[in-house]
């Protein structure tokens, strides 16, 4: 007899699908005895506060996820960016240093992304240049300048 706090390789960690449940797939957990003695009303009623208890995600523009698996560790990367839709604020202020961190980290994000994009492009630009026969420079090339 298997432990219950055992792994089985076949099956999939719920938590990794979390964000993907819905309010039956809750339902669906109870026990059948305990689900049949719920009411068709009361059953209704832990449905709908299942349903509004769950996150509900807003569109983003810009939702990369990806992850890295390295020898010892996996990690993940997640960026959103999209319009502040939550109507809580936050329990507590951020300090001057947590607030010039984080505008740093922002700056350093958006000044990478601005030079990978420049970068792409120069060298996208450059390919077609070289494929197509246009020579900028006569008798100089690239490589001559930068060797």
């Amino acid at each position: 007899m298997q432990n219950s706090n055992s792994q089985d390789p076949n099956s999939q960690d719920p938590r990794s699908q979390r964000s993907l449940l819905s309010a039956e797939d809750y339902l669906d957990q109870l026990l059948p005895s305990t689900r049949a003695a719920l009411a068709p009303e009361q059953l209704n009623d832990v449905r709908s506060v299942i349903a509004q208890a769950l996150p509900n995600p807003a569109p983003k523009v810009l939702d990369v996820r990806f992850g890295i698996n390295l020898l010892f560790a996996r990690y993940f990367v997640v960026l959103f960016l999209g319009k502040e839709r939550r109507q809580n604020a936050r329990d507590r202020q951020l300090s001057w240093f947590n607030r010039l961190a984080n505008g740093a980290i922002a700056l350093f994000l958006v000044l990478s992304m601005n030079l990978f994009v420049s970068l792409s492009i120069a060298i996208l630009l450059y390919l077609i240049k070289s494929a197509v026969g246009i020579d900028l420079f006569d008798n100089s090339h690239l490589s001559d300048l930068l060797g």
